[in-house]
């Protein structure tokens, strides 16, 4: 599923090519995405393009008869992918007048923004991934905090941890918590960190909460840099794989050498997760 550097580097690859352009026509060809009123989006300029979390939030401009802008909320869950083309090579019409089950196994876009240059297509083999349209803009925040904001700080993030006996590798996937957050970049930053997995939250003082934050968001921002990590199916806009499996220090793994002490890399489930760590570097 992409997590936050995936969608991040999604939305930064969609702003220069979509933000400030009007859309035509916003057509969705398979019925489970549910969007009541897709008509909504026709004629209105999508002024921007932003994360929320790991939803990709579009907000549509207001029009004369239509007062009040509205957002667009997109969530790619494990096979959705957002891509661009400047000619859209197969006519819609023709394409999409198969029955729904054939068309979608035939071309798994299930809906599509037209501009005036070109065609922007939610393609989702699994059909997990989710559209959804509001009126109103505390629909699209999460519940929980990004950790990239300036506005976390280490004592906000022990503030937040206060009193939790969750193991901390749990605690750090509760979106209500910190948003965007998912399983590879927790492994990652608590060995970063050197902190066990399944140490309590609440138990971490400031100072270890401080270089946790630092350590999140150091892998992070790494990993933005290099387009996320494709394992199986993320792709960018572009179709091209991030490259952040390369870096991996921990998640899987498990028996090979720890790159700090030489030790074995160990593997155990927490909440039907696999949780990857060095059992010498980050101490119990």
């Amino acid at each position: 599923m992409p997590e936050l550097p995936e969608v991040e580097t999604v939305v930064r690859q969609l702003g220069p090519l979509v933000e400030g352009k009007r859309i035509r026509h916003l057509c969705i060809f398979d019925a489970r995405l549910d969007l009541s009123n897709p008509e909504e989006a026709r004629g209105r300029r999508l002024n921007r393009i932003g994360r929320h979390g790991k939803h990709i939030v579009m907000e549509l401009g207001t029009l004369a008869h239509r007062a009040g802008r509205i957002f667009l909320i997109i969530h790619l869950r494990m096979t959705g992918r957002l891509t661009w083309q400047d000619h859209f090579t197969l006519s819609c019409k023709r394409q999409y007048a198969l029955s729904e089950e054939t068309r979608l196994q035939a071309a798994p876009v299930r809906a599509c923004w037209t501009f005036d240059d070109g065609i922007l297509c939610f393609k989702d083999v699994r059909r997990f991934g989710t559209i959804r349209m509001t009126s109103e803009w505390l629909e699209t925040m999460p519940a929980g905090i990004d950790p990239l904001s300036k506005g976390l700080t280490a004592r906000g993030l022990q503030a937040l941890m206060a009193g939790s006996k969750t193991p901390i590798k749990i605690w750090l996937l509760r979106q209500d918590r910190l948003s965007g957050m998912g399983n590879i970049y927790a492994s990652e930053s608590l060995f970063r960190a050197g902190l066990h997995p399944a140490r309590e939250a609440g138990s971490l003082g400031a100072s270890e909460c401080g270089r946790l934050l630092r350590s999140i968001r150091k892998v992070l921002r790494t990993a933005i840099d290099v387009g996320g990590t494709t394992f199986s199916t993320f792709q960018d806009v572009y179709g091209a794989v991030g490259s952040y499996q390369h870096n991996l220090q921990v998640y899987d793994h498990e028996g090979d050498d720890c790159p700090d002490c030489g030790r074995s890399i160990m593997r155990i489930v927490q909440a039907q997760r696999s949780t990857y760590f060095c059992p010498h570097c980050q101490r119990a």
